[in-house]
């Protein structure tokens, strides 16, 4: 019965912005529907467990991305990405009983898939595994990208009503999509984290006058930790996404 209840809430639609909140969500998607794009990457993964033989394998992942500035600078989860990096380091339970996992991938094959479905050859620029961030720029010169206007943020707070900008998948033709939310707790150690109502994994998040209050990342697990890999979608601050995208060269 409860797992019936719980199903029917799930199947409850979300509540549709009104006023004001829906105002400025039209404009920010209308403004910035360019701002956020698949990046593609082939990568290659070698997973041991314990003393069994190294396992290989090849996958092309697409994940989604924000934009930073005109030049093509991206920003995106590390996770969903470096598939191997969630993985290493490990324990886990077996057949054969608690063995430690070692991990390694290599990423290559990178692109920027454009609105209009073409690809541009880009490269990774730096990786904060700290933050799970992940920063990718085009291999050649640009200046024809859409960012989002990072430097204009503001600091978030519970109950924060939330816009959140993305792309639907290949399957929905990878068209711009637009939610609203709110922020439902402000988590403060072991650092500042926003849990948020709406998924929002790569995709940037605005209060409701417009400002940029950060991205969804993963918040895993700890690897001293014996259960399966998992973790929390949460919302990292935009200050700490400037902190670390400074550093890119």
């Amino acid at each position: 019965m409860k797992a019936l209840f719980a199903l029917s809430l799930l199947a409850l639609p979300l509540a549709a912005s009104t006023g004001p909140l829906k105002e400025k969500a039209a404009a920010l998607a209308a403004a910035h529907k360019d701002s956020t794009l698949f990046i593609s990457v082939v990568v290659n993964i070698e997973i041991t467990a314990g003393s069994n033989p190294t396992q290989k394998d090849e996958k092309k992942v697409e994940v989604i991305g924000t934009v930073l500035n005109k030049e093509g600078l991206m920003v995106a989860p590390l996770s969903t990405v470096d598939l191997a990096a969630t993985m290493d380091g490990r324990t886990v339970n077996t057949q054969q009983g608690m063995v430690k996992l070692s991990a390694k991938s290599e990423m290559k094959e990178v692109k920027i898939i454009m609105p209009d479905g073409s690809e541009v050859d880009a490269k990774i620029a730096l990786k904060d595994a700290d933050l799970d961030l992940i920063f990718i720029k085009p291999e050649k010169k640009a200046d024809n990208f859409t960012p989002v206007n990072a430097a204009d943020s503001a600091p978030m707070a519970q109950l924060d009503d939330i816009i959140v900008l993305g792309r639907l998948g290949k399957d929905l033709n990878r068209e711009p999509m637009v939610a609203t939310g709110e922020i439902i707790s402000v988590i403060k150690k072991p650092r500042l984290f926003g849990k948020i109502t709406a998924p929002a994994t790569g995709m940037p998040v605005f209060n409701d006058q417009g400002k940029f209050l950060g991205i969804g990342i993963n918040r895993l697990t700890s690897k001293n930790s014996t259960e399966n890999v998992g973790g929390s979608s949460v919302l990292l601050p935009a200050a700490d996404i400037a902190e670390s995208a400074s550093q890119v060269k």
